[in-house]
């Protein structure tokens, strides 16, 4: 995850900021940009998605609001740009071991789902209604991390621990909803050994299979 930067003047106030934006997107100032996405997360955090604007987040950063139009057009994009940039995206590492890999599966998606409570995940929902916003947040975020548990799930399917069939896909979807939905919506804890567990169903083959060709014809 992005570091903390320290607040500088806004160079803005003498025109620099305030350029027009470069063709094919905002100029690029990586540490003015870093600036404006920590104010936004200091004020998502205090008021939440609802109460945040675009003057609220120029003012705590220091900059004008044209500053920040000029980055992301509007709050969603502003946003949706702070939800990527934070968000995890990690390699499951290839440990010899299908058990051992699967447990890491499952506490990155754990971990991600802990990332996004809160007001961040009210923050989600409401950013993911802007195509824009959930086109990147598809192909930058979710597509890698479904990228890099496909390759565990293979691993396992290679060493003959996972069916061949297995419909890796939807075994994601199942326990990522599953994680959802006990820690979201129940507000409950999920314990390790109902962790281990889900990984423990998997290797026993209780895992959905890839359908027949012509069975959903």
């Amino acid at each position: 995850m992005s570091s903390r930067r320290t607040p500088k003047t806004d160079a803005g106030t003498s025109g620099g900021a305030d350029r027009p934006a470069a063709r094919g997107g905002r100029p690029k100032d990586p540490e003015l940009d870093g600036r404006v996405l920590d104010a936004a997360a200091e004020l998502l955090a205090e008021l939440g998605y609802q109460e945040l604007t675009i003057e609220k987040v120029a003012a705590r950063a220091g900059v004008t609001r044209k500053t920040v139009y000029h980055r992301w057009a509007n709050k969603s994009a502003l946003v949706g740009e702070l939800l990527i940039r934070n968000a995890e995206v990690d390699h499951i590492p290839d440990l010899g071991d299908t058990r051992s890999e699967m447990r890491e599966l499952f506490a990155q998606i754990v971990r991600d789902v802990d990332a996004s409570r809160g007001r961040l995940l009210s923050s989600l929902w409401a950013t993911i209604g802007d195509p824009a916003v959930l086109h990147r947040f598809r192909t930058e975020v979710l597509g890698p991390r479904r990228q890099y548990a496909r390759a565990a799930v293979q691993r396992g399917v290679a060493r003959g621990d996972l069916p061949a069939d297995i419909d890796v896909d939807l075994l994601i979807d199942m326990w990522s909803g599953t994680v959802m939905f006990r820690t979201e919506v129940r507000a409950d804890a999920l314990l390790a050994s109902q962790a281990e567990a889900m990984v423990d169903l998997a290797l026993a083959g209780c895992v959905p299979r890839l359908p027949r060709p012509g069975a959903d014809s």
